[in-house]
Formats: C-alpha cells, sequence, structure tokens
C-alpha cells in the first residue's frame, strides 16, 4: 500500500498507510463490551507538513500508551483505518493495524491559532495566550447524580482574548496558574455560550492544557475613567489612588461573613470609586495615597444612592501596584453652580463653625454631625458633616481654608442647597 498525506485522508480512503510524528498522546479508558469483555481505547494526534489526524488505538495497541512506547515527538509508521469520527476523519488501529517507530524525519505543519481566528464549532484548535483571568473552581450535580466541576480563565493573545472553560480534573491545573502566565492548550475545541453568546473554549478529557515559556505578545486596554459607564464588563484602568476607606465586615445571605473596602482612583479624565470584596480587601492595608494601581477585570455598576457609577472587583479580578505616571488634578465646582443630585468637590473659606451634635441612629447607635457654612468667589452653601468628618470643626477657624472631595447636593431641612459630607467624602484644610 502506497503511503499518503494526512491532508489526503478521508472518511472514504479506508485502508491509509502514512509516516507521521506524534503530537499529543492521551490517557487509555477501559470499558465493557456487550459480551462483558474489558476493552482498551486511547487516542494520539499526529502530524505531518500537511496536517494532523487523530488516531484511535485499541486493546494491544492502546496498551503501548498505557507502557510508555508511544511519546511525543516520535515518528511512527501507521497503518490503520480512516472512517468518520466525532470531530472529523480519524484513524483506527486495533490488533491488525501497524504503529511501529520510524526513522524518517517528520515535519509538523503549524496549526497554532490566533484567538481572532476562532470560530463556534472548531475542533482540534491549539494555541498558546497569556493568562488574564483566573477563577474560582465550582462544583455541579450532573443529571446522573455525580458531581462535576468547572472552572475558567481568560486567555489573550496579539489578537484578542478569549475564555476557557475546564472540566472536572482538568481545573486541577487552575491551582497550578496565575496572571502573566502562558499557557500552552492542545486539541480544545469552540463552543458558543448560550447565555453570553461568545465563544469560548472547552478543555474536555482529550485536552492538553499546559505551562509554557513561549513570550506572548499581549497588552492590556485601558478604559479612561470617563469613558466607563454602567453594566460594562471585563473593565481595565490605570488609576491615582486618591483616598482610602476603612474595611467593613458584614454577613452575606449565606450566613458567612463578608468584607467591603473602597478607594478612590483617578486619571487625567475623571475619577471613580473601587468596591473590594473578601480577600481583595488585604490590598487596602498595602498601598498608600498618590500610588499607582492597575485595575483588572473590574465591573460597574450604577450606586442607587448616589447615582454614580463605581466598579467592583470580584473574584476574577485584579489589583496590584503599577509603575505608570498617572496625572490628575481634582475638578473644583463653583458654589453657585452646584445641582441636588449629584456628587461634587468644592474649595472655599469657612464663614461659619456650628457645634457637634450627638444623635443616635436608626440601628441604634450613636453618631455626631456639625454643620459649617462655606464661601467661594460664587457664593456660599451648607455642609454637613456626618460621623468622623464632624470633628473636623475642631480644627477649623473662620476664614479656615478648606477642600470638601466627592460631597453629596441635596436640599436640607430648610428646602436650601447643601452639601453632605459623608464617609464617602475627604475634607482637606489648606
Amino acid at each position: 500500500m502506497d503511503s499518503v498525506k494526512i491532508e489526503n485522508i478521508t472518511p472514504e480512503s479506508g485502508p491509509v498507510n502514512f509516516i507521521a510524528r506524534i503530537v499529543s498522546v492521551f490517557d487509555i479508558k477501559e470499558f465493557t463490551r456487550n459480551d462483558g469483555t474489558i476493552g482498551r481505547v486511547g487516542n494520539l494526534i499526529v502530524g505531518d507538513e500537511t496536517g494532523k489526524v487523530k488516531l484511535t488505538l485499541w486493546d494491544n495497541m492502546a496498551d503501548l500508551i498505557k507502557n510508555g512506547k508511544i511519546t511525543v515527538g516520535q515518528t511512527v509508521q501507521v497503518s490503520g483505518y480512516a472512517k468518520q469520527g466525532y470531530s472529523g476523519v480519524e484513524v483506527n488501529i486495533g490488533n491488525n493495524g501497524v504503529l511501529t517507530e520510524s526513522e524518517e524525519e517528520v515535519d509538523v505543519a503549524s496549526s497554532n491559532q490566533n484567538i481572532k481566528d476562532i470560530k463556534d464549532g472548531m475542533g482540534d484548535l491549539n494555541l498558546t495566550g497569556k493568562v488574564l483571568e483566573v477563577s474560582e473552581v465550582k462544583t455541579f450535580q450532573r443529571k446522573d447524580g455525580s458531581s462535576g466541576r468547572v472552572g475558567n480563565l481568560m486567555i489573550g493573545d496579539s489578537t484578542g482574548t478569549l475564555r476557557v472553560t475546564l472540566w472536572d480534573e482538568k481545573t486541577d491545573f487552575l491551582d497550578e496558574i496565575e496572571y502573566g502566565d502562558t499557557v500552552e492548550l492542545i486539541n480544545a475545541y469552540a463552543r458558543e455560550n448560550a447565555f453570553t453568546q461568545k465563544v469560548e473554549l472547552q478543555i474536555g478529557n482529550r485536552s492538553i492544557i499546559r505551562k509554557s515559556e513561549k513570550e506572548i505578545e499581549y497588552k492590556e486596554e485601558f478604559t479612561p475613567v470617563e469613558d466607563i459607564k454602567a453594566d460594562m464588563n471585563n473593565i481595565n484602568i490605570s488609576g491615582r489612588i486618591l483616598d482610602i476607606s476603612e474595611v467593613r465586615t458584614f454577613e452575606k445571605k449565606d450566613g458567612s461573613a463578608g468584607r467591603v473596602g473602597n478607594i478612590l482612583l483617578g486619571d487625567s479624565t475623571g475619577k471613580i470609586r473601587l468596591t473590594l470584596w473578601d480577600e481583595k480587601t488585604d490590598f487596602l492595608d498595602e498601598i498608600e495615597f498618590d500610588e499607582t494601581v492597575e485595575v483588572l477585570n473590574a465591573y460597574s455598576r450604577e450606586n442607587t444612592f448616589s447615582q454614580q457609577v463605581e466598579l467592583s472587583l470580584g473574584a476574577r479580578g485584579i489589583i496590584q501596584r503599577s509603575e505608570k505616571k498617572v496625572e490628575y488634578r481634582e475638578k473644583f465646582t463653583d458654589i453657585t453652580d452646584i445641582i441636588p443630585g449629584e456628587s461634587y468637590s468644592v474649595q472655599g473659606k469657612v464663614s461659619e463653625i456650628g457645634e457637634l451634635r450627638e444623635f443616635e441612629k436608626e440601628d441604634g447607635t450613636e453618631s455626631v454631625v456639625a454643620n459649617l457654612q462655606l464661601k467661594d468667589e460664587t457664593g456660599s452653601i451648607r455642609l454637613t458633616l456626618w460621623g468622623e468628618q464632624a470633628y473636623v470643626i475642631e480644627d477649623l477657624d473662620i476664614d479656615s481654608e478648606i477642600q470638601i472631595i466627592d460631597a453629596y447636593a441635596k436640599y436640607g431641612l430648610n428646602e436650601e442647597m447643601e452639601l453632605s459630607v459623608g464617609n464617602r467624602s475627604r475634607v482637606i484644610i489648606l
């Protein structure tokens, strides 16, 4: 029988003979035949300069995998039977087939795909990407009652980004990698996510995912603050730290304890508040005012109280220090231009100082409040300072010059405009 090239093998080829190099080796599996006997099956991916094809090895031939006599990189002589498989043409090698080592040199066609070229339904996909995000592994119950595991990672190359889903024992790999690592995927397949309508890669039993030393060209795209709108996902920003909150604990719906904290970030286009949850809040102890950070894979929501768009960083998000130089200059509003329902930063001189007053909050705890009158060249406005902010009056005199950052404008008890200075505001004495 004449030797053929892989590109010429079709399901109608029948018996085929060819020489190829082993690209991937998969573990063998046992199964029970209808007559009760135990069978064994294993798979290889082999290639030549024209393409790649899957080999299915049965019984004694499959034992070559189990015994370690078949390894990636070997050149082999193949005699088998071509047929249509689940994901394309494959060559079956049973006890009457041939799989022996060959001395011939074989070049394998490069089939690494770029992310932008991957479409729904594609199989036997090989690609390399930079890890941008690693999810937690979740367990679920299958229809047959058995439990399964699933996890995700986001990878990127110079052409785009793509989510990869790993199943069952493949999810163990997620504990071995972190942001910035390079990974190689072999024999993955692409499916459209029914919920997001986006194409994702699936790593099943016959797929391989492993670390790689290859350098991947990928640069995150960073969004200016002014371009962030509500309900955006996968947001990357670089910003300067303008404010850092204390971490608060709370009880989740399931009764477990959670933690939450905030930082205020600014760039040359504006500023935005970022909320960090649970273990992400540990980062707040590591940073200082005016440092620059990068935030990756955040999502935006509108705060129902302030009507301001804010960012949140969940389990899949990343925050890290950056060496970038980010310019930020606070934008101050003239008092005469303040309207209710917005947050403002103002600068002016103190014209009146009220007394510190104690009161009982709705939850029964005690707090304090104080009032100031602030004036600039355009007008005057009442400030109401709540909680810890109220104690600033002890350091102020008439004509003290101050800046108020992120105070909320609303109508007060006398239907006059005032600025509410709460725990998300800052008071700076000049």
